[in-house]
């Protein structure tokens, strides 16, 4: 029985298209990429890329098409936004493309909240063991190209990129099985001056006017009353300022 021919890919391009959002709270981002691989002298085999023991065949269709998001935030909430896997010849090689949108989960540490920054991962397995019927092994091409297209970074507001793109390549174990990976990483960091500006700053005001209260006398419980609410505008401080004395007129004397 002939033994199953190895199938191996290259990782030759990785491109961010878009990051949409980044959200901390259910640990995820929204983002678009564009993968490539290249299958080195598979031309001539395009039909019969694969050989499994038994003698039987499959084309690099198949192969493509099981390739999946591995990190994906819900079931196919990562999805193919072609209709399925391109592939096409380069000389003598083929190159699978892949265009893939979607939600990926990301576990994000927040420790150093306004001032983390966070790792951003989309990696992708190949359905094909190992050591199993097809045997599957996926690297990194020295001449890898990977980017992160600028205009496609909506967050700017709230994080901004830092680094490059990196590209990896390895296994993934599942239930004692294991399967090769490749994906790209992306780092970005947050603006923190955006949250010291609109959270901590507007926080801290409002926690200074409390101590603005001992700047009137202590027999003078209104006035007590009115002073904070004077510093945040006149319309706010009439309405305290009337609705307040209605309440106290209400509040029952010691002697009764």
């Amino acid at each position: 029985m002939p033994a199953a021919m190895c199938a191996y890919a290259e990782l030759e391009r990785f491109d961010v298209l878009k990051i949409q959002s980044i959200d901390t709270v259910s640990q995820s981002f929204h983002a678009r990429c564009f993968v490539q691989l290249r299958l080195r002298g598979a031309k001539d085999r395009r039909e019969a890329f694969v050989t499994f023991g038994n003698g039987a065949t499959k084309s690099v269709e198949w192969f493509a098409g099981r390739i999946e998001v591995l990190n994906s935030f819900k079931h196919d909430s990562c999805k193919l936004i072609d209709e399925k896997p391109t592939v096409r010849d380069d000389g003598e090689d083929l190159l699978i493309q892949l265009r893939f949108e979607g939600d990926f989960y990301q576990h994000m540490r927040l420790h150093a909240f306004p001032f983390d920054s966070q790792e951003l991962n989309m990696d992708f397995i190949i359905l094909c063991r190992v050591d199993g019927p097809v045997p599957t092994e996926v690297k990194v091409s020295p001449r890898v190209s990977c980017r992160l297209v600028d205009s496609g970074f909506a967050p700017g507001f709230q994080w901004r990129p830092k680094g490059e793109v990196r590209c990896h390549a390895g296994t993934h174990e599942a239930n004692e099985r294991t399967f090769p990976k490749f994906g790209a990483s992306v780092r970005v960091a947050r603006e923190s001056r955006f949250y010291v500006t609109n959270v901590a700053l507007p926080t801290a005001v409002f926690s200074g006017l409390a101590f603005t209260l001992f700047a009137a006398q202590p027999s003078e419980p209104m006035e007590r009353l009115s002073v904070p609410l004077r510093t945040l505008g006149r319309d706010v401080c009439s309405h305290s300022i009337v609705t307040v004395p209605l309440s106290i007129d209400r509040l029952p004397s010691r002697s009764s």
